[in-house]
């Protein structure tokens, strides 16, 4: 797997992901640093965007300074590459609403455009019924790959949502909780104990599972340099390339 992929280089593939896997077993390093080299890659075009969604308020503040509300991450996506959104829990609803529509927005204007957003603590946002998805994620995973659109729904556990699993092209999993090894055992005939074992053999790994092939795949850490510059600095930006006529 090439973690471009993963963010949505490969626009074939339907629009959501999943990455999920309990607390310290390396998921957060491992899609800060996938992020930090999908932004400089060469397979995304000068106008695709990437939104970090990210109620914790924890991560991500290594590639770009965060900021509270969608329009300030608007006016900064004029500008460059990431923008990282802490919204407050009060918010979240409406701000999440504001961003997706956004890019369906700029998707529209400009068809150069394309945009990948990374939603933390995702179950925040989904239940475990079709109903209890918000319409704006729901119109996302069924209208966003013709877009240019990639959600990255990432959680500590799996998701309770069925309607969710068959909108996702591929799952990304670090060491999980007990039960949910017995989901993907249920879901789709994969033994979840026999994951976790391999994947305790070596810390930080992880596995890969495409859903459409059911293949699955085990890989090493990322590889972490030595040196990490953020992609954005507090005062240096990209150059303006959007033309952003929702601002």
């Amino acid at each position: 797997m090439n973690p471009d992929d993963l963010f949505g280089a490969d626009r074939t593939k339907p629009a959501v992901r999943q990455v999920y896997g309990v607390s310290g077993n390396g998921k957060s390093v491992f899609l800060c640093e996938s992020l930090r080299n999908a932004c400089r890659s060469s397979r995304f075009g000068p106008k695709h965007r990437f939104v970090v969604f990210d109620v914790k308020h924890e991560g991500y503040t290594t590639l770009a300074p965060p900021v509270p509300n969608v329009a300030t991450a608007i006016q900064e996506m004029d500008k460059q590459k990431i923008s990282i959104i802490h919204p407050s829990i009060e918010e979240s609803f409406d701000l999440l609403d504001d961003i997706i529509d956004w890019m369906f927005d700029m998707s529209d204007y400009d068809p150069d455009f394309s945009a990948t957003l990374i939603l933390e603590e995702s179950s925040t946002f989904i239940g475990s019924s079709v109903g209890a998805i918000p319409p704006s994620i729901k119109r996302f995973a069924t209208q966003g790959r013709s877009k240019g659109l990639t959600l990255i729904l990432v959680n500590q556990r799996a998701l309770s949502n069925k309607w969710a699993d068959t909108q996702t092209s591929s799952i990304t999993c670090f060491r999980q909780a007990i039960p949910d090894r017995k989901l993907l055992k249920d879901r789709w005939g994969i033994c979840g104990d026999t994951m976790d074992e391999k994947l305790k053999q070596t810390k930080f790994s992880f596995a890969h599972l495409d859903l459409e092939t059911l293949e699955l795949e085990y890989f090493n850490p990322i590889q972490i340099p030595k040196m990490r510059r953020p992609v954005v600095k507090q005062k240096a930006r990209y150059t303006g390339l959007l033309r952003n006529p929702f601002l």
